[in-house]
């Protein structure tokens, strides 16, 4: 899938945004960089679950440094993914108790907590 295609382009945060997204990585006891804000502030900002390898690309942060931030966001209860039909690790920002689905492959996926 082409990045250009589906997915929107990155805006950086406002401040009253990057305060948000402070608080809730805060609350979630996580520490605050910049990449870890971007990447939690993009995925707000969209529907669409994306890849690591197009966050990465997105937001101009090191393949690494992405899945690292994704994993501490995963472990922090605040994002998740699903796999594709073709193999692709998808992630997604929790809505809590909102059905969600990936407008790629129309896979549902639900959070609880």
């Amino acid at each position: 899938m082409p990045t250009g295609s589906i997915l929107p382009s990155f805006t950086p945060p406002s401040r009253d945004e990057y305060n948000r997204m402070a608080i809730i990585l805060k609350s979630a006891g996580l520490t605050l960089t910049t990449s870890r804000i971007n990447i939690s502030h993009h995925l707000t900002q969209t529907s669409i679950p994306s890849s690591a390898l197009e966050l990465s690309k997105l937001l101009d942060i090191p393949l690494s440094t992405t899945h690292r931030n994704l994993s501490s966001l995963a472990y922090a209860g605040l994002a998740n993914n699903i796999i594709d039909r073709s193999g692709i690790s998808r992630w997604f920002w929790l809505v809590v108790g909102k059905v969600n689905f990936c407008p790629c492959c129309n896979q549902e996926f639900t959070t609880y907590s």
